[in-house]
């Protein structure tokens, strides 16, 4: 039986207000997101290290992923570390990422069953995870991968 491959969802620096960055970094969570990757390419203002801090003490379950420059401080380091409970994982120019797993970049699929078709196609590769940008459909089939008829949630919503 192979493992199940993990689902790694890639959120962009927030522009403007983190609060919201971080609610739908949670929300991917909730739904069963099993790593956030703090994108390292955007927003450049804004420390990605201290975004990952921040959602280090709103999540729980997941891993979190982010992209340094060069290894922060030790105190800075061990703070992150702490407040992840372990889930932090650092990459670095001089980082190894293959204790990370081998993630494949996936884009964001249409429907359920091109969703399955890119599990199954990286389960057969053996991959560790797949990696979406952050979208509102991934949320969906996060939180409703059997829902054929889809936004089932919606439906319940209004009634």
């Amino acid at each position: 039986m192979t493992e199940r491959v993990k689902v790694g969802v890639v959120l962009p620096r927030p522009s403007e207000d983190p609060g919201e960055w971080l609610s739908d970094a949670v929300a991917f969570e909730a739904a069963g997101a099993d790593a956030l990757w703090v994108e390292h390419g955007a927003a450049p203002s804004l420390d990605p290290l201290t975004l990952t801090a921040a959602l280090a003490a709103l999540t729980y379950r997941s891993l979190l992923v982010v992209t340094v420059p060069e290894p922060p401080q030790p105190p800075v380091l061990a703070t992150v570390e702490r407040l992840s409970r372990g889930r932090l994982t650092l990459i670095t120019g001089t980082t190894d990422v293959a204790g990370v797993g081998r993630w494949v970049s996936a884009a964001v699929p249409p429907g359920r069953a091109a969703w399955r078709e890119t599990l199954r196609l990286a389960a057969e590769r053996g991959d560790h995870g797949v990696l979406v940008p952050a979208d509102p459909r991934v949320l969906d089939l996060l939180r409703n991968p059997d829902d054929p008829g889809g936004r089932h949630d919606l439906q319940l919503a209004q009634g």
